[in-house]
């Protein structure tokens, strides 16, 4: 809970075409278990007690995978379903974004399924940074060895400037145009910055 009594919500974006991959990316095995469900275990593990995931392309399938771990593991996760996926990731963003306003405009962790091994600690320690004194509206961003990986905490403060963006460069760009507001932690999880963008 945040000291201004809200909670942090995870969105889970899993609405891309996979285009790079031969198969949908939610639903690949990882370690004998769908990516996405991947995701959702680390999410919750590391005390997040709600999730939204963004569907898109292939939407009944990963809609379905979704309701199947609802069931399964009793956990609260929503679906936000983004009909302009194909326009590029900040669609998914401002979909996922649009959905958490409406549910009560709580911050949130921004996960991409396709970083499928982010360590719970990592994203405990996301978590703890946005509680920060002077963190209130930082956009927050684990490191490995200086490279920027996720989950984002992105403040709810930034969600007017990230709805009204139709720019080039989508969330970077709305990020890094304000860089006194990006705090970088860096982590020993080589899995915040590991993305499954082939095969191999």
């Amino acid at each position: 809970m945040r000291d201004n009594g809200r909670k942090m919500t995870a969105i889970v974006l899993a609405a891309g075409l996979s285009s790079r991959m031969s198969a949908l990316k939610p639903l690949l095995p990882i370690h004998g278990k769908p990516a996405l469900y991947q995701v959702l275990d680390r999410i919750f593990n590391a005390g997040i007690e709600e999730c939204v995931v963004v569907s898109g392309h292939e939407f009944s399938r990963v809609e379905e995978a979704v309701k199947t771990y609802v069931q399964t593991q009793s956990r609260l996760v929503s679906i936000a379903h983004n009909p302009d996926y194909e326009k590029g990731m900040i669609t998914s963003v401002q979909a996922g974004i649009r959905f958490v306003i409406h549910q009560g405009g709580n911050d949130v962790l921004l996960h991409p399924v396709d970083i499928p091994l982010v360590a719970s600690q990592t994203i405990r320690a996301v978590a703890a940074a946005a509680e920060m004194e002077g963190h209130r509206n930082s956009f927050i961003v684990p490191c490995f060895q200086g490279r920027n990986g996720h989950p984002l905490f992105i403040p709810s403060s930034a969600f007017d400037s990230i709805l009204r963006f139709e720019g080039e460069g989508g969330l970077r760009a709305i990020r890094d145009a304000n860089p006194e507001t990006i705090v970088r932690i860096e982590t020993d999880d080589e899995g915040c910055i590991l993305d499954m963008d082939t095969p191999e």
